[in-house]
């Protein structure tokens, strides 16, 4: 078995100074970009890519004798000139297949590999045909009719049932349809139910059919056929016989009249997919005058449509048409050797500008940019942009007999071949070099599409600064001035461009392109372009204001306003040289359109007001109520505003509020009903009332245009009172002067009466004095609690307010309530002196007596009437005395009980036993004088004094030592001590016992000090007290303590 080693495969380099030349041929590889004496820096960079895009790699090969090899979806076969056939997978390389003929076959014709590299079809010299499925060891054989020329296998096949269907083109210009089961007992065994030979169609012309392709898009057939000088385009199905109708068939027809050497592939069909599972996407048909070429659309075409398009034709023979670039220098030099060294091997001197022959090459392959031609004795790969030769490799014809390309879409794979050798055709980034070939055909939007890293802003610059260039030199200048504004072309050379030109259009273009692809940080770049669209834009309106102009001047007015939108951050720094260049021109409405942009609302509103319009100035101001920034946010945007460097000046807007304060002095007093109602329906909080009060002053109702219309500076502030309950007393001041001035008391009295004061009294009460509203008076005497004021006032104006007045202090103050209504009793009886309403008073008042106003009367006044107010005066008296007199009794009672409570006390005692010991000092508690307590605990006399004075103020502890000298000093604890030794000491009753002590008792002092001290040391338990409880918050450790504490540390 002959030995075909593909791990081992041999770079050819092309840039490598050593001699590369062999026995079997020789590269040379052209770089297709123009030579420039003056390259960029860009330029030299991407043209100095390490990587080819083409390079041979060879294949070791041991074996002769290669007829035909294909590749498809990484399994390789090979038909040798022995009519045989070797098999590699090559996913799986530990062995290569050698496939035999059960009995000696003739010469093979040609070979044809499904895509999925499953099913190979073999055509044999003497019209035999032979399948081979990739699971079988043998091929089957089919007696055929024909030479099969080529094949087109169904995109689509029936996985299901194992079956293939292909439709086969023979070399008398027949088409077959052809069905092959992947079974091999049942391969062409179909029980006779069907045939599995169709023919479809027959050529009007019976040429050879060369190429065929088949693809299946929305239950439709796509199928191309070629031939020598025809290429058919068949649309239709569902099944093949539809798709061959008569009218379904249209061809291209091309000239046939260059002659054709013995070797060649002419009419032969080649497509170009980006994989082996998309659609194609570009065909090229070989003839022998050249290539014809173009792209392949499927989708909904109908019968009888093309679905080829920017077809082009390759012509051979057109030597100024095709040609390589010069090579470099070094490159040149090292060809000539190689050249020289060819000689001897019978290939002929190259020319240092190379070309392809003027004939078919003996095979093609079709590349995404390239034609991949291969002849006796090189291997070409040329530029389908520009015709140029970008790799080229010679072999020596007498070395290598080649044989042909195959493609394997699905592995994206190139294989060259011959009688004894193998390449497989690395193709390294062929698209690397597209973006510059479309730019130079003129197709920038395709250059665009593949320009790539690196370098692909440089790349992206300079498409656009080409396709500028060709626009401007074809004298579409608006056109050319957006490109340009993509550009890093310098910005005066492209600006005096166009100013030469006169194009001021075309420069507004590039200008508004410019700017919108400056980036953040060219604050100035961008300033200064907006300065300039300006005056180029207003003196463009300038010059269309005229009626004929209308649609134009509003298309460029709406551009203006467009540009003053999108760059209103910008042209907010240079606001005041905007408002300058616009007022200018005397643009007043772009002006009052800028202003109304950029928030600056005070200009728009001077504007209206100056021209009289208040109606539209207030309805400016109503859109601004807004909810005021809090301080934090302001100083926030303050920061954001001053945050650029480049910025020349930020002058921040006056808030909304602040334009009302500043302008409604003037509209309210033009339009003050609209103002009230456009200040009642602000939103709650936006507006000051206090800062509106200069604007309310302004406020003349006697000038109102509507005599009938109510005071409007009332309306808004009794709107603040009263539904958003202001409190500022200023407010409240205001319009309490302004409800004094009118006629009408009622709103000023329910002013005064109906809500807190929030309003300054005293001013209140000087206006109500100065305008003679006496009642308005006496309620504000009422609010400053000044009844006897508001009562005195009251009864020159209505008695019933002053009689109010004076209930207003019955519970607080009775005295006085009583002294008010003797006020209002005597100017009743002074004023009426009617006898009978006196006595009607006398029980509204029941704190008046019938003696209290009595003095009133005149002293010659009859009696009669009051008679029985007298009695029943007298009587309550008496009631009121017996009263008296049983309280006395009640309280001589109380005091009885007191003392005897208080004997009692005194004669209390308690229990100690002989061995009892004190709760403190835990000694016998009977050999000193102690204290007893209810709880049980007993305690030495001057242990718990001792214990009290550290629980007792500074004050208390003076007293008790006092106390206690003083005691001590007189004998009387010695003496106690002595007489009294198992006696109980009196307790705190003795205070009180002793306060209760008739006079006729006599008490020496040392028992008075006693007493006392007793009173404060046996007041309370200290364990059971109040001091017990009150120590929880003492710490345990004092404040003496500390340095004890401190020397315990560690």
């Amino acid at each position: 078995m002959n030995s075909l080693n593909f791990d081992h495969i041999q770079d050819i380099n092309l840039n490598d100074d050593d001699d590369q030349y062999g026995s079997i041929g020789s590269p040379m590889m052209v770089d297709h970009n123009h030579n420039n004496n003056n390259k960029s820096k860009f330029n030299q960079n991407i043209d100095t890519i390490e990587d080819p895009i083409f390079a041979l790699q060879d294949v070791e090969y041991k074996a002769n004798g290669i007829h035909s090899m294909l590749v498809s979806n990484g399994k390789l076969i090979i038909a040798t000139n022995l009519s045989k056939i070797i098999r590699l997978d090559f996913d799986r390389e530990a062995e290569i297949e050698e496939i035999d003929f059960n009995r000696r076959p003739n010469e093979i014709y040609k070979i044809f590999l499904d895509p999925s590299g499953q099913h190979l079809l073999i055509s044999m010299t003497n019209e035999d045909v032979y399948y081979l499925h990739s699971s079988w060891k043998k091929p089957k054989i089919q007696k055929w009719k024909d030479l099969i020329e080529s094949v087109a296998w169904d995109p689509s096949p029936d996985k299901a049932t194992s079956l293939q269907t292909l439709l086969i083109g023979t070399n008398k210009g027949k088409i077959w349809e052809f069905v092959v089961t992947s079974v091999e007992k049942g391969f062409l065994d179909f029980g006779n139910k069907e045939p599995i030979l169709k023919l479809l169609h027959s050529l009007d012309d019976p040429e050879p059919v060369l190429g065929m392709s088949l693809e299946k898009v929305q239950n439709k057939f796509f199928l191309m056929i070629s031939t020598m000088t025809r290429l058919y385009y068949l649309i239709g199905g569902p099944s093949f016989e539809h798709l061959f109708d008569r009218d379904h068939v249209i061809f291209d027809i091309m000239p046939n009249d260059t002659p054709i050497p013995k070797r060649h592939c002419c009419g032969e069909l080649k497509l170009y997919s980006k994989s082996g599972i998309s659609l194609p996407q570009a065909y090229a048909w070989l003839i022998p005058s050249g290539i014809h070429y173009g792209d392949v659309i499927y989708g909904a075409q109908n019968t009888g449509d093309k679905f080829t398009t920017s077809t082009m034709m390759l012509h051979f023979n057109q030597e100024d048409e095709i040609h390589s670039r010069p090579p470099t220098s070094k490159t040149n030099k090292k060809q000539l050797q190689q050249q020289q060294q060819q000689q001897t091997n019978g290939q002929q001197q190259q020319q240092t500008q190379s070309s392809i022959p003027p004939y078919p090459p003996i095979s093609f392959a079709l590349s995404q940019f390239h034609f991949l031609l291969l002849y006796e004795d090189r291997f070409i790969a040329l530029s389908k942009l520009n015709y140029q030769i970008v790799y080229e490799y010679y072999f020596n014809p007498n070395a290598a007999k080649l044989r042909g390309i195959s493609v394997d879409h699905y592995q994206q794979t190139t294989w060259i071949y011959g009688e004894n050798i193998v390449y497989e055709l690395k193709i390294v980034e062929e698209d690397r070099y597209a973006w510059k070939l479309y730019m130079e055909k003129g197709q920038f939007d395709m250059a665009l599409a593949f320009a790539k890293e690196p370098f692909i802003n440089e790349k992206r610059n300079q498409i656009w600064a080409t396709q500028a260039d060709h626009y401007f030199n074809d004298g579409r200048f608006e056109l050319s001035a957006t490109f340009y504004g993509k550009t890093h072309r310098v910005f005066e050379e492209i600006t005096l461009k166009f100013i030469n030109a006169g194009q001021r259009d075309a420069l507004k273009t590039y200008l508004l392109q410019k700017l919108q692809n400056l980036n953040k940080g060219f604050e100035t770049q961008k300033t200064i372009i907006c300065t300039w669209l300006i005056e180029i834009f207003i003196s463009k309106l300038n010059t269309l204001r005229d009626p004929s102009n209308k649609d134009k001047y509003a298309k460029v007015n709406a551009e203006f306003r467009q540009f003053l939108e999108n760059y209103k951050d910008t042209l907010i720094i240079i606001k005041e040289i905007t408002f300058n260049i616009i007022s200018s021109h005397g643009a007043i409405d772009e002006l009052l359109f800028y202003a109304n942009l950029i928030e600056d609302y005070e200009r728009v509103i001077s504007y209206h007001i100056q021209h009289q319009q208040y109606g539209m100035a207030l309805n400016i101001l109503t859109t601004l109520d807004k909810p005021k920034q809090s301080k934090q946010q302001q100083q926030q945007q303050q920061r954001n505003n001053y945050s650029s460097p480049n910025i020349i000046a930020n002058v921040p807007q006056p808030d909304p509020d602040e334009l009302y304060y500043k302008f409604c002095p003037i509209l309210f007093h033009f339009i003050p009903s609209q103002t009230c109602e456009a200040w009642i329906h602000t939103k709650p909080g936006f507006l000051d009332p206090r800062k509106l009060i200069p604007s309310l002053m302004r406020y003349d109702p006697s000038k109102t245009s509507n005599p009938g219309e109510p005071n409007q500076a009332i309306r808004y502030l009794q709107y603040c009172v009263d539904i958003q309950k202001n409190t500022d007393k200023a407010v409240h001041n205001y319009l309490l002067s302004l409800y004094v001035k009118q006629e009408d008391d009622r709103p000023l009295l329910e002013f005064l009466n109906a809500r807190e004061v929030f309003y300054d009294l005293k001013y209140a009460l000087r206006l109500c004095m100065k305008e003679k509203k006496l009642k308005a008076c006496v309620y504000i005497y009422s609010a400053m609690e000044l009844y006897e004021e508001a009562v005195d006032l009251a009864l020159k104006v209505d008695i019933e307010l002053a009689k109010a007045n004076a209930d207003k202090v019955k519970d607080d103050d009775e005295a006085l309530c009583k002294k008010l209504w003797l006020r209002i009793a005597r100017h009743k009886v002074e004023k009426d002196k009617d006898i009978k309403e006196a006595m009607d008073f006398l029980k509204a008042c029941p704190l008046l007596k019938i003696e209290d106003i009595l003095p009133f009367f005149p002293e010659f006044t009859v009696i009669d009437d009051f008679k029985e107010e007298i009695c029943k005066s007298l009587e309550d008296y008496n009631s009121y005395i017996d009263v008296l007199k049983s309280e006395m009794d009640d309280a001589t009672n109380s005091a009885d009980l007191i003392r005897k409570d208080i004997q009692n006390l005194r004669n209390k005692y308690g229990h100690v036993k002989s061995d009892q010991k004190c709760d403190i000092c835990n000694y016998p508690v009977l050999t000193k004088r102690f204290y007893l307590f209810s709880c049980q605990h007993v305690f030495h006399s001057d242990c718990l004094i001792t214990e009290i004075t550290k629980h007792v103020n500074g004050e208390t502890r003076e007293r008790i030592r006092d106390l206690q000298m003083s005691v001590s000093v007189g004998g009387g604890y010695n003496s106690s001590l002595n007489n009294n030794n198992n006696n109980v000491s009196a307790n705190t009753a003795d205070a009180f016992s002793s306060m209760m002590i008739s006079s006729e008792d006599q008490i020496s002092q040392e028992d008075i000090d006693r007493t006392d001290l007793d009173r404060l040391v046996g007041k309370e338990c200290i364990y059971c007290g109040d001091i017990m409880i009150r120590s929880i918050e003492k710490p345990f450790v004092g404040i003496d303590e500390q340095e004890t504490l401190a020397s315990w540390e560690i």
